[in-house]
């Protein structure tokens, strides 16, 4: 292990820049996907069902665009990760829950 550190060095702050990148991307593409969905079924009921869906797609622009900027706001990549992380998991959850509760 200490070889393949060594010879990567990933204390080296490009590593940090390039882990933010890769937060920004999955990680922003994944948050803009799960509050896509969550927001239509918040809005299914209230508008129609293809109008949720198209709202939810529009604010998913917004969802990624924000992410990304927030990614590189924050003091470091692991909080980054866990945010995101965090934040990922609590719309599925909600997700599921109006899934479940719908049906």
């Amino acid at each position: 292990m200490s070889l393949l550190v060594q010879k990567f060095n990933f204390t080296n702050p490009r590593w940090w820049v390039f882990s933010r990148i890769l937060a920004a991307m999955i990680g922003g593409y994944a948050l803009a996907t799960t509050s896509s969905i969550l927001l239509a079924q918040l809005l299914g009921g209230v508008v129609g069902h293809y109008q949720a869906i198209h709202i939810g797609l529009i604010v998913t622009f917004l969802v990624y665009a924000g992410t990304v900027m927030w990614v590189f706001s924050v003091t470091s990549a692991k909080a980054a990760w866990f945010g995101l992380l965090q934040v990922n998991a609590i719309c599925v959850a909600l997700v599921w829950l109006l899934i479940k509760v719908n049906n």
